[in-house]
C-alpha cells in the first residue's frame, strides 16, 4: 500500500473518531433519561414478555421508546425554546396541572421509596446471600442519599453515565450469552398483538421509562448549560442515544427471557424469584451469566434511585417554589437547596419503614389511581401546550408530533382504564 493510501485510511479513521467522540460527547440528559428510565420492574416486564411470546414484541418496545421519545422530546423543545420549565408552562394553563402533579409527587416520592429500597434489598441478597435484605436495602439507600447530597450534576452525570456502561456490558452481555437467533429476532419487528394479548402490548409500550420524572429532563438541560432554541437539535441527538440505550436493555431482556423461560410456563413476579432464577440461569448458561444478570438488575435498581429521585426532587422544587410565588424554577444550585434535600430525605428515611410493615392500603390504592392517570394528564397538557401561541410558531407541535402524542393519549389512558378497573 503507497503512502497516500495509508494517509487516506488514516484520515478516515480519525474522521470517524471524532464523529463518534462527538456524538458520545453530545450525550448527557440523555444518558440519565436511559438509566433512570430503566428500572427492575421494566426488565422483568420484558423478561417475562420474551418468557410468553418469544421475540415477537420486540416492536412494541421500539413503540414505547417512540412515544417516550416524543413525550421528552416535547418537554426539552418547550425548555429550551421559552426558556421556563414545563411545569410553569402547565401552571399557566390551568393551576389543576401544578396541584395534580403535587399531590402525586408527594405520595409517589413515599411509596417509590420504599419500592427502590426493597428491590435493592432483594438484589444485594440475591448477590450476597449472607446479607440479610433489610441490611442490604439500608445501606444502598444511605449511601445513595449521601451521593445526591453531594449535589453537583457534573458529577451526577458522570455516575449516571458508568451505570449506562455497566448495564449495557452486564444485560446485554447475558444477553449475547444466550446465544439468540437473530432471524428469529428480525421477525419480532413486525407488528402482531397475540390472542387477548392486547393490554399486555401495551404494558410493555407504557413501561418504557419514567413518568413525572420526564419533567426533570429540562431542568438536567439546563444544568448542563444547553439554553436557547439553538439547543434544540442537540438535544434530540441527546435523547436519540438515550432512548436508543433503553431500547436495547429492554430488547437485551427480552432476549434472556426467551432463550431461558418461553416454554416452561415460568413468570417472573418481581425480584423476589432473582434468587431462584440466578442459579439455573447459570446452570444453564455458565456462571459468567448469573453474575451479569445480577449485575445487570442491581445496576437498574441503583440508577433508578440515584437519577429517579434526582428526577422527583427537581420537579417537586419547582413545584414549591411555584406554590411559594417564586419567580425563580429552582433555587441557585438547586440540587442543595432546602426543598431538594428535603424531598431527597422524604424519599429516602420514612420509607424504610416500610420494610418492617405492612403497606397501608388505603395510600397504595389512592398511589396505584393517581399513578394510572399521570402519563394520560402529563400528555394531555403537552397536547395543549405545545400548541399554545404562547410558543413561538417554528417551535410549535406539526401534524406529525400532534400525531405521535395522540396515539401515546390513547395507550396510556387504556392502560388508566385497566388499571383502574383493577383496583
Amino acid at each position: 500500500m503507497d503512502t497516500r493510501a495509508q494517509a487516506a485510511q488514516l484520515d478516515a479513521g480519525t474522521q470517524k473518531q471524532t464523529r463518534l467522540r462527538r456524538i458520545m460527547g453530545v450525550a448527557g440528559p440523555g444518558f440519565i433519561v436511559a438509566a433512570a428510565g430503566v428500572g427492575a420492574g421494566d426488565l422483568i416486564a420484558s423478561l417475562n414478555s420474551g418468557a410468553q411470546y418469544g421475540l415477537s414484541l420486540a416492536w412494541a418496545v421500539v413503540v414505547g421508546c417512540f412515544i417516550k421519545f416524543i413525550v421528552t422530546e416535547c418537554i426539552g423543545r418547550w425548555s429550551l425554546a421559552t426558556g421556563i420549565s414545563p411545569l410553569r408552562g402547565f401552571h399557566r394553563l390551568s393551576k389543576g396541572f401544578t396541584a395534580y402533579f403535587g399531590i402525586y409527587s408527594v405520595i409517589l416520592g413515599f411509596f417509590y421509596g420504599a419500592a427502590i429500597a426493597g428491590a435493592l434489598g432483594l438484589t444485594i441478597n440475591a448477590m450476597f446471600p449472607a446479607i440479610g435484605v433489610k441490611v442490604g436495602a439500608i445501606v444502598a439507600v444511605l449511601i445513595g442519599l449521601g451521593v445526591l447530597w453531594i449535589g453537583k450534576y457534573a458529577s451526577f452525570e458522570k455516575i449516571m453515565a458508568v451505570f449506562v456502561a455497566v448495564m449495557f456490558f452486564s444485560i446485554v452481555g447475558a444477553a449475547v450469552l444466550t446465544a439468540p437467533d437473530l432471524n428469529l429476532l428480525a421477525t419480532g419487528f413486525t407488528p402482531t398483538v397475540p390472542e387477548n394479548g392486547t393490554f399486555y402490548v401495551l404494558g410493555v409500550m407504557g413501561g418504557v421509562g419514567m413518568s413525572i420524572g420526564l419533567l426533570s429532563y429540562g431542568y438536567w438541560l439546563r444544568d448542563r448549560g444547553w439554553n436557547g432554541p439553538t439547543w434544540i437539535k442537540t438535544m434530540r441527538l441527546d435523547l436519540f442515544i438515550g432512548y436508543g440505550m433503553t431500547f436495547i436493555f429492554m430488547l437485551a431482556m427480552m432476549v434472556v427471557g426467551a432463550a431461558f423461560l418461553q416454554g416452561q410456563g415460568t413468570q417472573v413476579g418481581g425480584l423476589t424469584d432473582l434468587k431462584e432464577l440466578a442459579q439455573p440461569f447459570a446452570e444453564k448458561f455458565g456462571e459468567p451469566a448469573k453474575w451479569l444478570l445480577l449485575i445487570g438488575m442491581f445496576s437498574a435498581v441503583y440508577s433508578s434511585l440515584i437519577g429517579g429521585y434526582n428526577a422527583l426532587a427537581n420537579v417537586f422544587n419547582d413545584i414549591f417554589n411555584i406554590f411559594r410565588g417564586t419567580s425563580n424554577e429552582r433555587d441557585e444550585n438547586a440540587a442543595r437547596s432546602r426543598p431538594f434535600r428535603a424531598y431527597i430525605l422524604w424519599m429516602c428515611i420514612p420509607p424504610l419503614g416500610m420494610l418492617f410493615l405492612d403497606e397501608p392500603v388505603l395510600l397504595v390504592l389512592i398511589y396505584a389511581a393517581l399513578g394510572a392517570l399521570l402519563m394520560p394528564v402529563l400528555i394531555a397538557g403537552l397536547l395543549w401546550m405545545m400548541n399554545t401561541k404562547t410558543l413561538d410558531k417554528a417551535h410549535r407541535n406539526g401534524i406529525a408530533m400532534n400525531s405521535a402524542l395522540v396515539l401515546g393519549l390513547a395507550m396510556f389512558l387504556a392502560l388508566a382504564v385497566n388499571e383502574l378497573l383493577s383496583l
